[in-house]
């Protein structure tokens, strides 16, 4: 497919001043009227999709990548939402999948008992291309793989607030440690693929036995879903003919999986919460093949991993489209669009490719492994074309949700505290909102050339955004103003040590706040034995 045949996909045309339609899919963004705030409304549906290693300015979405995403990512539908919506140019994640996905499910920093997941696997991460174990200073402690049974996940609290609850795709943080820790057993009502499943061993079905399956992915949930495709299912989804009859996408399946779920949760009477963690873009990275040769017309190289995220957005119209649509015949008198708050993430930095201008990658505490997309969309609630810096993590959708559905019940504070900040606010009146308390990262262990122990906090001075890091391999300090060195190119720790002691202090007192849930696991230094402790002051 050329580039000339692959312009629709890629259009978004304004019909009319209520309706953005985007060429491909019809897919209808609701006019913003003026309506009433989110608190003088019935608790809104919210979907929560999450896509795995996508980097901050890998879409197309300009005003959330400030204007630094290369042309070879084309994100067109997520493009349209993010301008009848709001992006957040400065949203973090964990750098790595599962503590992102265990903080957001339990709102809590890997601190906290409940959580205790760092990092995929363990914190002893060496290999040989990064510091050996041997000469490594520090042993690590170990750590947890699931968020605790104990924990009060998000799932639960917003079931206790009267919403219908399920999750799609990978979950990551549950399984490895029996039935206890899976999504239906800790809030889920529905759940499709999740368990301790980091990513999908194939992309695309295959017939083993007489019938078609996803080989070893998500439990065989998406199997059903697996059957090549046919005439009716391009013509619905409006894809290439030429499709007809070859194996089904893993992305395409999840997108099946959408529908269904959706229309389900719909149809009852409750609001519902819907997490939809989809597989892409994490390797193997392979892409439908009318989407990376969609991808070559703008890039030769990396067409592959382009055509994945083409595959993402393909999802993102799937989803508008059925909020306005339930039934899709035509009719939207059954649309729940004005009432369903969509976001759109990813779980950690990029790791497929550079997140230029921003340094690092996945795994990393650099703001390449940290910084994600971050938009949202909800149409008379939400301001169109809004776009805010305030700073944001995804410790703080578990009190954002909570907040919209009323907060008619929330964890007690004494056995499962929230360590996140509610962002409501900021969703209806974004210039309004007050600046976020510190963001604070801490990373005990090793992994493999990436990460070593280190500390990091983020935070406004005299008007301006600064990042502190400490790293204890190295006792030294490194400081950055993100706000005029995004790229985090000039450590001014010594130009300005009033700013570097103040944040220092704001990483030890977080480190050494009191509360029984409360236990970073120092790693132990090998010459005394004895854990090490929060970074000295300067």
């Amino acid at each position: 497919m050329g580039k000339a045949s692959w312009l629709p996909y890629l259009q978004c045309m304004i019909a009319k001043p209520c309706r953005l339609f985007i060429a491909v899919s019809a897919v209808t963004l609701s006019c913003l009227t003026p309506q009433a705030s989110y608190a003088d409304t019935a608790p809104p549906n919210i979907i929560f999709y999450m896509v795995d290693d996508l980097g901050w300015n890998h879409v197309q979405a300009a005003a959330g990548t400030m204007g630094t995403t290369p042309s070879q990512y084309q994100t067109p539908t997520l493009d349209a939402m993010a301008k009848k919506g709001l992006s957040f140019t400065h949203a973090y994640a964990q750098p790595n999948c599962a503590p992102t996905r265990a903080a957001m499910i339990s709102g809590q920093y890997p601190a906290r008992i409940h959580n205790d997941v760092y990092v995929v696997g363990s914190l002893s991460r060496f290999n040989k291309n990064g510091l050996t174990k041997n000469a490594a200073q520090f042993i690590p402690q170990k750590q947890s793989e699931d968020v605790a049974p104990e924990a009060i996940t998000i799932a639960e609290a917003l079931k206790k607030n009267g919403y219908a609850t399920a999750h799609i795709g990978k979950y990551h943080v549950g399984g490895h440690r029996g039935d206890e820790t899976m999504p239906e057993n800790v809030g889920y009502d529905i759940n499709i693929g999740g368990f301790s499943q980091g990513h999908q061993p194939t992309c695309f079905a295959s017939k083993k036995k007489g019938s078609w399956g996803f080989n070893k992915v998500g439990l065989g949930h998406f199997d059903r879903f697996a059957a090549p495709y046919d005439a009716a299912y391009v013509k619905a989804h409006q894809i290439p003919e030429d499709l007809i009859g070859s194996p089904k996408h893993i992305s395409d399946a999840v997108g099946d999986a959408l529908e269904e779920t959706i229309g389900t949760l719909a149809g009852g009477d409750k609001p519902f919460y819907l997490q939809f963690h989809t597989y892409a873009v994490h390797g193997p990275v392979r892409a439908r093949p009318d989407l990376k040769a969609a991808a070559k017309a703008y890039a030769e190289s990396k067409a592959e991993y382009s055509g994945f995220i083409l595959g993402v957005d393909e999802n993102l119209r799937r989803m508008l489209a059925l909020v306005e649509d339930l039934n899709r015949d035509g009719d939207t008198s059954d649309s729940i669009a004005d009432n369903t708050l969509i976001m759109f993430t990813s779980d950690n930095g990029g790791t497929h490719a550079p997140n230029t201008p921003l340094k690092g990658h996945k795994g990393m505490l650099s703001e390449g492994g940290i910084r994600v997309p971050l938009v949202a969309y909800w149409p008379g609630v939400v301001p169109a074309g809004a776009v805010t810096d305030r700073k944001v993590h995804c410790l703080d959708l578990y009190p954002t949700v909570l907040e919209l559905a009323g907060n008619k019940w929330i964890p007690p504070a004494k056995t499962h505290p929230l360590d996140g900040e509610s962002f409501a606010s900021v969703l209806r009146n974004p210039e309004a909102a007050a600046p976020r308390e510190p963001i604070f990262f801490f990373f005990p262990g090793y992994m493999d050339v990436r990460a070593q122990p280190s500390a990091s906090v983020i935070d406004e001075v005299d008007g301006k955004r600064y990042k502190l890091y400490y790293e204890y391999e190295a006792d030294a300090w490194q400081l950055y103003c993100l706000t005029d060195d995004q790229s985090e190119a000039k450590n001014l720790v010594k130009k300005k040590p009033e700013i570097a002691s103040m944040l220092s202090k704001k990483i030890d007192a977080w480190l050494t706040q009191s509360h029984p849930t409360w236990k970073p696991k120092f790693p132990v230094r090998k010459s005394t034995g004895e854990a090490v402790g929060p970074p000295p002051v300067l």
